[in-house]
């Protein structure tokens, strides 16, 4: 095959021939001059550069008008790097007016100046260049001069009133230089491969073939879009014809959005495409599958690593929605150690309730080098489902970025954790059942306290043998100890570490047993990581002698906020109580010193009573005696320096109220009130309100009477009164009624060990509970006030009861048929109908005293505690 080229350096031909050695399938294309070629081959060559020549030398249009069009018509134009100008005029000049200015005008005068040379046309150059001789084109008169065919004569309907030809216009015509290329592929690639190498041509041509030969729509716009933009490219879209039909243009589609065409030819090859083809049936979700593929691509991110991605994705038992799969999929990079292989054993154990990590992992592993090692290295056989959960928790919650220096802590920590997962391997290996899990959540806790990765890995080699121990009897599997003991290890020095080692089983055993409630070991983790950091000499010296009073302390202090807890133990250590050196002043004194500030504060003394005795006066003791009891009475100091501790936070927290010691409830209040930050203002207000005797002042709050005045179908007498009961089937003196002692309700998390109890997440939500006056509570206590369970009730802004889960969870049936019949026999009351989780539109309940409040979900399973018929 032979195509032939005009350019500003004269005519040459492209020419398609068989290798010999290679056979037809692959052609050779060979560049020559045209005065190469040999005569059998093209006949007319002569004629040709004949034209060409007239062309190159014409001074005028018309002698070169029907040479130029013949050079047209039987080459193709290759523009090279030399610019020429674009043509400005390309008419005739016109003729002169005779004037004394142009002598030659005047016949009898003997001056007659030169001619002007005529100038030479640049026709060969605008040849050279389409766009070129579109200008020339533009300026051209075509009512003089018409466009001409190969033949001669002139092209009909070439130009008209409303348009002027163009090259592209004239290709289309059909008269072309490849006249068997059909139209529609002639009016979509021509124009853009006119300059390339016949090879791109047949390419296209062939795919677009392949892809069904459409003279129209996207199967014509979306390659002959790839064809403008990267004529060279013909490699990508001719993956396309992989797939079937349909994902075709799919794949156009996504080469154009990602660009990927200025990527290499072979960054994605045919056998990782089938295999994307192959993820889903679904079209959205293989165009978001390739979208991500050829996104990473952009990032450098190897087309097998997203592959990786993407098999984990569609493996997922609650499948993704396909516009969140190419988010999900995004990587900056890849993890050259990453092993779908492992992430397949650990989904074993996992199960269907581990869906979340196949993703997760796959993602953390970039950024965080070295846990595709840890995934590999977990005997996950030997893990239950709860235990493997919270292990990888240990390994993808240590690094997050913030800042320069935030990046290299973490980094730091994450290279602790890598050294130290041999140990906590080898122990959690060793372990089984309740006591593997109780590990776990001893060292999730741990690892996660930390901040500096040094001491976290100097800490293990002290406490690693502690940890494992604390998971054997006679210690208990169910109580969680993880607070406290990481809480103390993180602010202690070295000394302190060996300290916890040295323990023994009874003190240990008394932090259990304080750690009973989840709560309180939060509690208490709060309080002795503030004294730990603190006190550290006295938090030591306590934990030896008295741990169960240091316990009691630490829970208390926990329930103060972190910043207001700084610095009430700033301020206390200026104290006499813990200023004063005791070691430093004779036993003698420290203790006559001692006993006055017990006097002062009224906190128990530890001095013997003959002693005290001996300070008053009223006895006189040897220097023995004396000797002896102050031995005695000192070595009390560390339990009255914590009693006396004790004194000074229930002082600090209740000073503004004055009603920790009125009752269990008002202490609970009190401490409630030391730890919350939202809502807090409300509830200092109310317990201010009911130090003064105006228990119920909450109530007549302008912002509640305004939410009863909005709703006037609401009897607030009916709603507010707890004269409903309801008994409890096969339980005697068991009842339901609305709390009506406010500082009950306050308790509603704490009865029952929600979130919503003293310490828990959500403790906030319990001071909504009770200052709004849309919500109430409703308590099932037994025959001697024990409250069983608990259920939050709200009534929304269309005047219907909201009915909330109950708690505690286990509540049995009896007591949930209980709060069926209590929650109907109330709408009842109020004329008011209870939502149901299948209406038609959602409920809402409005906030109206507190600041904020945690809806804890609507009670869905309650028709199946009605009443059979």
């Amino acid at each position: 095959m032979l195509t032939l080229i005009r350019s500003a350096g004269g005519l040459s031909a492209w020419v398609v021939e068989a290798d010999a050695a290679a056979g037809a399938e692959s052609p050779v294309v060979r560049r020559m001059a045209l005065d190469e070629l040999p005569v059998a081959q093209y006949r007319q060559r002569d004629a040709l550069l004949a034209d060409w020549q007239a062309v190159c030398a014409a001074r005028s249009l018309d002698a070169a008008w029907p040479a130029l069009w013949r050079v047209f018509w039987a080459t193709l134009a290759e523009p090279d790097d030399t610019a020429a100008p674009m043509p400005q005029r390309v008419t005739p000049a016109p003729r002169p007016m005779a004037s004394a200015a142009h002598p030659r005008a005047f016949r009898g005068t003997k001056f007659q100046p030169p001619k002007p040379a005529v100038p030479a046309l640049n026709l060969a150059a605008w040849l050279a260049d389409d766009r070129l001789f579109d200008g020339f084109l533009a300026r051209h008169d075509h009512a003089r001069l018409p466009v001409l065919t190969a033949d001669g004569a002139p092209l009909a309907h070439a130009a008209g009133a409303d348009r002027v030809p163009t090259v592209a216009g004239l290709l289309a015509h059909g008269a072309g230089p490849w006249p068997a290329v059909p139209d529609a592929f002639r009016r979509a690639f021509v124009w853009r491969l006119r300059t390339r190498p016949l090879p791109d041509l047949l390419a296209w041509l062939q795919l677009w073939r392949a892809l069904g030969s459409a003279a129209n729509g996207p199967a014509l716009a979306l390659p002959a879009t790839l064809c403008a933009l990267a004529p060279h490219a013909h490699a990508w879209p001719t993956l396309a014809l992989v797939l079937g039909p349909s994902r075709q243009l799919l794949f156009l589609t996504a080469l154009l959005k990602q660009r990927a065409y200025l990527l290499a030819p072979g960054a994605l090859d045919q056998s990782q495409l089938a295999a994307i083809d192959a993820l889903d049936v679904d079209d959205d979700c293989f165009a978001a599958y390739l979208n991500a593929v050829l996104e990473n691509l952009q990032r450098r991110v190897s087309v097998t690593y997203t592959l990786e991605g993407c098999l984990l994705a569609s493996q997922r038992v609650y499948p993704f929605r396909p516009d969140e799969l190419t988010s999900r999929l995004r990587v900056a990079k890849a993890c050259p150690d990453f092993r779908v292989s492992d992430i397949a054993r650990m989904r074993v154990t996992l199960g269907p309730d581990g869906d979340y990590w196949n993703m997760h992992l796959w993602e953390d592993c970039v950024s965080t080098p070295g846990l595709a090692q840890v995934l590999r290295a977990t005997c996950w056989e030997k893990l239950s489902a709860g235990v493997a959960d919270t292990w990888l928790s240990v390994f993808t919650s240590t690094v997050w970025y913030d800042d320069d220096q935030t990046e290299k802590q973490n980094d730091k920590r994450w290279r602790a954790h890598l050294a130290i997962f041999p140990i906590w391997h080898a122990d959690l290996i060793a372990l089984s059942g309740a006591w593997q899990e109780k590990y776990v959540r001893m060292v999730s806790d741990y690892a996660n306290r930390w901040d500096d990765g040094d001491t976290l890995r100097d800490s293990v080699a002290h406490l690693a043998h502690l940890q494992r121990w604390l998971c054997s009897p006679p210690f208990s599997a169910d109580i969680d100890i993880g607070h406290p003991l990481s809480s103390m290890a993180d602010a202690f020095p070295v000394e302190g570490w060996q300290q916890l080692a040295a323990a023994g089983e009874r003190t240990w055993l008394t932090v259990e047993r304080a750690c009973r409630r989840e709560d309180d070991g939060k509690m208490i983790g709060r309080g002795l990581g503030s004294l730990a950091r603190c006190w550290p000499a006295f938090t030591m010296r306590s934990f030896s002698v008295a741990p169960q009073s240091l316990m009691r302390v630490a829970r208390l202090l926990g329930y103060i906020a972190w910043e207001r807890r700084r610095q009430f133990l700033s301020e206390t250590g200026h104290e006499v109580w813990f200023s004063t050196r005791w070691s430093e002043l004779a036993p003698y004194d420290a203790c006559r010193m001692l006993y006055r500030l017990c006097i002062d504060a009224g906190v128990n003394s530890p001095v013997p009573r003959r002693l005290r005795e001996h300070f008053e006066g009223n006895v006189v003791l040897s220097q023995m005696q004396i000797a002896r009891h102050c031995r005695v009475g000192m070595s009390r100091l560390p339990h009255v320096l914590l009693a006396a501790l004790e004194h000074a936070i229930v002082r600090s927290i209740d000073q503004p109220f004055k009603l920790h010691d009125r009752s269990g409830a008002a202490s609970h209040a009190v401490r409630l009130a030391a730890g919350i930050d939202t809502n807090r203002k409300g509830l200092r207000r109310f317990l201010r309100e009911q130090a003064e005797g105006r228990a119920g002042a909450y109530l007549d709050h302008p912002l509640n009477r305004a939410w009863f005045a909005r709703h006037p179908r609401i009897d607030a007498a009916a709603w507010q009164s707890s004269a409903l009961r309801v008994g409890v089937d096969g339980s005697a003196g068991a009842w339901l009624a609305l709390a009506s002692d406010p500082l009950d309700i306050l308790m509603l998390g704490t009865h029952v060990g929600s979130c919503l109890g003293l310490g828990g997440l959500c403790d906030y939500s319990a001071v909504a509970c009770l200052l709004d006056a849309n919500k109430q509570v409703v308590y099932a206590r037994d025959a001697t006030g024990r409250v069983l369970a608990r259920q939050l009730l709200a009534i929304d802004e269309r005047d219907r009861l909201v009915c909330f889960w109950v708690y505690p969870p286990n509540a049995g049936p009896a007591l949930l048929r209980a709060f069926h019949a209590f929650d109907e026999a109330i709408a009842a009351s109020l004329g008011i109908d209870i939502y149901r989780h299948d209406d038609d539109d959602a409920y809402d309940v409005a906030i109206v005293l507190a600041e904020h409040w945690w809806d804890d979900g609507v009670w869905h399973d309650r028709d199946n505690y009605a009443p059979a018929d």
